[in-house]
This record gives C-alpha cells, structure tokens and sequence, in this order.
C-alpha cells in the first residue's frame, strides 16, 4: 500500500460482514491474528472473526484481505449425486409438509440472507421429479454504497431413476452460499426420507469426489468421462484447458517430468489437442500428475435442438479432500438449432443431465475399489 493512499477502514457491522464473505477464507484471517502474535485454538471464523471485530483492521490489514477478495463470481455450476431409493411413494407426497428452510442459513456474520424461495413443485407434472428455486442476498461491504448488495440463484432437484429405485440429486449454483445452502437443504430431505421409511437408515450418498481416485485413476477418469461419454447428446471435439500438478508426496518421477517436481505448484495449460500431449497420454505418467480438471469443446444434438458447448470437469476445492467434489460447468452455449424455443438454461441442463449415465460409470470404473 502506497504510504498517500487513503483507506476508509470498515468497523463493526461493517467488518463482520466483510469478515463474513465467502471469499475471505478462514487462513486469511488466521494469519492476520499470527502476524500480531495472537494464536488461536482453530482457525474457524467463528472464534478469529470475533476477535478482529473488537479489535478492528489496520489498513495494511484491510487491504490484503479487500485485495483477496476482489475476485470474479463464479459461473453457474452442477453438481449431481445419487442414493438408493425405497420406497413406491411420489416423490411429491414424500416432501414435509413444513420445512424451515431458511433456518438451514445459520449465518451469524449476517452477510446472507434467503430473499426467494419456491418451495418443492413438480417439473412437467412429474411427482417423481421435483424441484426447489432459491435466490441468496448477499451483503458486500467491499463494493461502493448502491451496489453492495448481489443476490444468487440455486436450485434443488431430485428426481427418481427411470427404475424407481434410486434418487439422482442436482445441486445448481452460482456462488459458494448457494451451492452450501442447496447442499443443507438437500441433506435435510434425505434425513426425512430415512426418518420416513423411504430410504434405508445405512444408505449413504453417492459423491464423486478427488479423493476417491488414484492420480492415474483420476486421469483416466476424467479423459473418459470427457472425451468417450456414451448415452448423451455430446460429440468430443477437442480439450482447450488442463489444470494439473505434479504430485509433490511422490518420489522418483520419470525424468521427462522431474523438472516439473520442484518449479511446479499448480499449472492451467490453454491451447488446442492438450489430450495428445506426453504427460496426459502417456500412461506412465500419470501415477505422478495430479489432475485437478479438464475443459473440452463439444458439440450437440437432441431433439429439435443442436449446436456446440464447452463442458469444465473439475474437482472444486480440491485440497480439501472431503468436499473436493466434480462439478461440471457448461461455461459456453452456441446453438445451430433450436426448435421447441427451449431455454438456454434448459438446454444447458439438459446437456449436463445427458451425460449422468455415463459419469456414473466411469466412477465405478475407475474409482479405488474398496474392500
């Protein structure tokens, strides 16, 4: 920070909320305290939150954290899971008939609030397949007086497999609040359907996730799963981005990616056939790469409707083991045809739900096979 800059400094309300965002991550704030000699028993924000409250920013302090923060929002993004289902009752009468949903929030920074919310309804008059429209008001302390308030749509959807015997749940989202609060409030159903009977108490849900693949698992994976899904409306045209590491905890890599081991942390690749490079298709390789996602361009065609799109598989917060879950974001939709008038949104998802099938096969195909 230039020493003539001035810096108007957020306090109380204003400095809970900004502590509040999303993006102003747990470590972030953990370091703040440490580089003032205080340490904490967990870097939770709900124990360093406090303390910075009371205690106020600097404006060297301020600035870093405004500076972390001033990142783009992300594109809306789908992330699909699957359980066992039990139960010959529509999915719309399964539904309680009082939920507070908005309770799920349990947002004491007071940044969020829930400023829309549907509550579950039948797509197309189908009780099987059922939906739930949100939107999150976020309050953001960083943006200037007038603009400071961005509110997120979500969407919840679950919708019972054409054999009645499994439940295949959709979580759309455009911001880390929508995608947490979608996630509480579908685990909150799948409770009630135990609770109810419709679903066996030891049935767990099925989430792909980084962690359940080795690093050629993984790659192997991810190469299918992009480039030969079968049963969709997709047709593989080339891979534009690859997002990769080499895998630090694993000695002695082949000499032709050794160099990579001590001056990479974490590379995107952009260009065109990055599929055919050495490191991606040679298998010998991959025990020492880890992928972390995979952009490809397609195109498309279904009923009345054809075109190109462009599909991000990624493992989102990836070093996070347990929540490093596939998303899969059709970033860009160009349509050739479109005969019924369906919805660039409807299309999108249609796209992504066309490839369901085959994603689920590829997992037990590739995931590490457990005793």
């Amino acid at each position: 920070m230039h020493n003539n800059e001035e810096v108007l400094l957020p306090t109380r309300d204003f400095l809970r909320q900004l502590i509040g965002q999303p993006k102003v991550k747990t470590k972030e704030l953990a370091d703040v305290l440490r580089s003032r000699g205080v340490f904490t028993g967990t870097d939770q924000k709900e124990v360093t939150g406090p303390i910075l409250i009371k205690t106020g920013l600097s404006p060297y302090e301020y600035t870093e954290l405004r500076e972390s923060y001033k990142t783009k929002e992300e594109s809306p993004k789908s992330i699909t899971r699957t359980i066992s289902w039990d139960s010959d009752t529509h999915l719309l009468d399964a539904i309680p008939d009082i939920v507070d949903y908005e309770t799920l929030l349990n947002d004491q920074f007071g940044v969020f609030s829930v400023s829309g919310m549907s509550g579950f309804t039948a797509l197309n008059d189908d009780p099987n397949h059922i939906y739930m429209d949100f939107k999150i008001e976020r309050k953001d302390s960083v943006k200037n007086w007038g603009e400071n308030v961005v509110v997120h749509d979500g969407r919840v959807e679950i919708r019972k497999g054409d054999d009645g015997k499994s439940l295949n749940i959709s979580l759309s989202h455009t911001a880390p609040e929508t995608r947490e609060f979608g996630d509480k409030v579908a685990s909150k159903l799948i409770k009630h359907f135990k609770d109810e009977g419709h679903i066996s108490q030891s049935e767990q849900v099925k989430v792909i996730r980084f962690s359940d693949f080795t690093n050629e698992g993984r790659v192997l994976f991810l190469n299918e799963l992009s480039q030969k899904a079968s049963h969709s409306m997709l047709s593989f045209v080339d891979t534009k981005d690859i997002h990769f590491s080499p895998d630090h905890d694993i000695a002695n890599p082949p000499h032709d990616i050794a160099w990579m081991k001590d001056k990479i942390e974490d590379l995107k690749m952009k260009g065109q056939g990055l599929h055919s490079t050495f490191f991606v298709s040679d298998v010998a390789f991959h025990p020492y790469i880890q992928l972390f996602g995979i952009q490809c361009d397609y195109t498309f065609e279904g009923d009345n409707c054809s075109g190109t799109c462009r599909i991000l598989f990624e493992f989102s917060d990836k070093d996070e083991s347990a929540r490093g879950e596939l998303t899969l974001n059709l970033s860009m939709l160009k349509l050739d045809a479109n005969d019924t008038g369906a919805s660039r949104t409807a299309l999108k998802k249609q796209i992504i739900e066309s490839l369901e099938k085959f994603k689920m096969e590829a997992y037990d195909k590739h995931r590490i096979q457990k005793p």
